[in-house]
């Protein structure tokens, strides 16, 4: 057991599209999962707008030397998972919403955030998981995931 390490955790449920609710420099860390290509505005001339103003707000809240963490796909990763191929239309809506990684890297940057490293890792997203197909016959399986949920009636045909 380690005496420096804080077990305070605080969760909230809100919107990231609004100004966080807390204090200037009051974390230590911000972990971000698979959350970017749900605030892409697809209709705004500046898709991507909403992510910069979440990275400006998270910037805003770590305290000096703070850690951020991003999980997000890759534009690559996304056109290797198997059903894409079965789903065009809903690959090619995921794929306009999510940011690719140097757009990431550039509303980083745009915010304030330096010597920050991206890294890739090209093992499938959901594990194991991933090569278990007949998961994409279960409706929770389908309603949990981005592209399957996008996915037209003419793609489940």
């Amino acid at each position: 057991n380690d005496d420096t390490i804080s077990t305070d955790v605080t969760t909230l449920a809100g919107s990231l599209l609004e100004k966080l609710p807390f204090e200037d420099g009051v974390f230590d860390t911000v972990i971000i999962n698979q959350v970017l290509h749900h605030l892409a505005d697809v209709l705004a001339p500046d898709r991507f707008k909403n992510i910069t103003n979440l990275f400006a707000e998270i910037k805003r809240v770590l305290k000096p030397g703070g850690f951020v963490s991003i999980n997000t796909s890759s534009h690559d990763q996304l056109a290797a998972y198997w059903f894409c191929v079965a789903l065009p239309k809903a690959f090619a809506t995921i794929k306009h919403r999510m940011p690719s990684l140097d757009e990431v890297r550039k509303r980083l940057e745009e915010v304030g955030f330096k010597d920050f490293t991206v890294l890739r890792d090209d093992k499938p997203l959901m594990g194991d998981e991933y090569w278990k197909y007949e998961g994409c016959f279960s409706e929770d399986y389908r309603s949990a995931d981005s592209i399957w949920s996008l996915a037209c009636d003419e793609e489940y045909a």
